[in-house]
């Protein structure tokens, strides 16, 4: 099932797992292919579908708290879960993920008990938990 940025498996297809793409950020096409099996789920925020452009650059719809202002210096997050509730905890986990940047996104992850999570930075670096 996609709903938007969050995708979670449901039942089997086939003897093989689901097979989804993850959205590159700034290019058409997929940045990065995951299998997913039955119960797990995926989450994405990013800047590019949401924003807008003032003055050269782009503004997204994700703010931070502690600024007020939208988040600056990440073009993408997307985490994997697993469990009962999956498919909230992607959706929910992304964002805070997003909000913490490129130097406190790991940080964040391990507090959420995350173990796999990617973050694509401003210059398109795209960083793995694991």
């Amino acid at each position: 099932i996609n709903i938007g940025g969050n995708i979670i498996a449901l039942g089997q297809h086939g003897e093989r797992p689901w097979r989804v793409g993850i959205q590159h950020p700034r290019q058409s096409g997929a940045l990065a292919t995951l299998e997913l099996h039955d119960g797990e789920a995926i989450g994405t925020s990013g800047d590019y579908q949401r924003y807008f452009m003032l003055g050269g650059r782009r503004y997204c719809h994700l703010i931070d708290p502690k600024s007020g202002h939208p988040v600056q210096g990440v073009q993408a997050v997307t985490v994997l879960t697993h469990g009962t509730r999956a498919g909230v905890l992607s959706d929910v986990a992304s964002k805070p993920l997003f909000v913490a940047g490129a130097r406190g996104w790991r940080a964040a992850a391990d507090r959420m008990g995350l173990n796999d999570a990617m973050l694509v930075d401003a210059q398109g670096a795209i960083h793995l938990t694991r």
